[in-house]
């Protein structure tokens, strides 16, 4: 017989001893084949639209060389290659393990449609407004809704990204934003 002494209870009614931990509950993400397909076949479709997209942009003057179709079409390439190495991945080896990622929740879904809506109203916003306030709003904003409640970072981040790309981009690169 066991001794009451020696016996601890943990929440979830079971008995532990007392220099054993109590298990903790497995919060982690579980394997899905389907949805490493998933990923990559979207990844996929994303690419080969963009290639395509990238095929279609109008050239001003002559082509030849490096144009601004190449590194868009670059770009897509890789991502095409990755997304079929992705998906060769997906059918040929055992599901990953993604204990290091958190299971799905709530609050993970309302952040990414609170990201996407951002992001839609940045792109109409930045041809509305132009590039710095709205890059130092959106940039704020995301940082905001990932968690970040540093005034410090909401104000000096956004600011030095805006700042930084208006001067490689715009100034440097001569590349209208």
């Amino acid at each position: 017989m066991i001794e009451p002494q020696k016996l601890a209870s943990t929440s979830g009614g079971t008995d532990v001893s007392p220099g054993e931990p109590a298990a903790e509950p497995d919060y982690s993400a579980k394997p899905s084949r389907t949805l490493e397909i998933a990923i990559a076949v979207v990844a996929l479709v994303l690419s080969v639209a963009a290639l395509v997209l990238s095929r279609d942009i109008v050239l001003r003057m002559g082509g030849g060389g490096i144009d601004p179709k190449w590194w868009p079409t670059m770009l897509s390439c890789c991502g095409i290659a990755l997304s079929l190495v992705l998906l060769l991945q997906a059918f040929l080896s055992t599901s990953s393990h993604r204990g290091d990622l958190l299971a799905i929740e709530r609050r993970g879904w309302t952040r990414m449609i609170v990201s996407l809506t951002l992001s839609a109203v940045y792109v109409f916003a930045w041809s509305r407004f132009g590039y710095v306030v709205p890059t130092i709003i959106f940039t704020g904003a995301l940082l905001w809704v990932f968690g970040l409640r540093s005034w410090k970072g909401l104000v000096i981040f956004p600011v030095a990204v805006a700042i930084f790309i208006y001067g490689l981009f715009h100034l440097l690169l001569r590349v209208p934003l």
